[in-house]
């Protein structure tokens, strides 16, 4: 074999153990959390549950994340809903506490009703006349809660589930 492809190869695995290296530290240092968890809109359709994850990435390596997506769990660790995958990708810099932008999971009436105990309008509208939408999320009949799903440099990492409905 010709020295310069030995030389090429040796120099691709190099840098190739290098970065799975770097993402290694990556992996086990990096934490991400949800924020600002609310009912973002309200319609005929269903609501729209929106919240931040934030990303705190105190290793030396940049990376992108792709494609965020939320789920919906119940008490019992079933997955309820999905939010529909994007393709959105986000920077997150080394060194960095960094904020997703906005993901946003839209949910049916029929996925929510159940849910929250309600089995005609007159309670709907009597729930929005008390709290608006603050008290939606608070009015789930059990424990709902949040997980963000994400690709970074071909690992998939997910959040810790999250109450969203203390």
């Amino acid at each position: 074999m010709n020295t310069m492809v030995k030389v090429g190869i040796g120099v691709g695995a190099f840098f190739i153990v290098n970065r799975m290296l770097q993402l290694n530290k990556l992996a086990a240092n990096v934490t991400v959390s949800l924020a600002k968890i609310r009912v973002h809109k309200v319609n005929l359709s269903g609501i729209e549950i929106a919240a931040t994850a934030k990303i705190n990435n105190p290793s030396n390596v940049s990376v992108t994340i792709i494609n965020p997506v939320v789920r919906l769990w119940n008490n019992k660790g079933a997955l309820i809903a999905e939010s529909p995958a994007t393709g959105q990708s986000f920077p997150i810099a080394a060194n960095r506490q960094s904020e997703v932008g906005e993901i946003s999971l839209p949910l049916s009436w029929t996925t929510i009703l159940p849910l929250l105990g309600i089995k005609d309008i007159a309670s709907i509208i009597a729930l929005f006349g008390k709290d608006g939408t603050k008290g939606l999320l608070k009015s789930f009949s059990s424990p709902i809660a949040m997980t963000v799903i994400m690709q970074v440099e071909g690992m998939t990492i997910e959040t810790p589930k999250t109450i969203i409905n203390k």
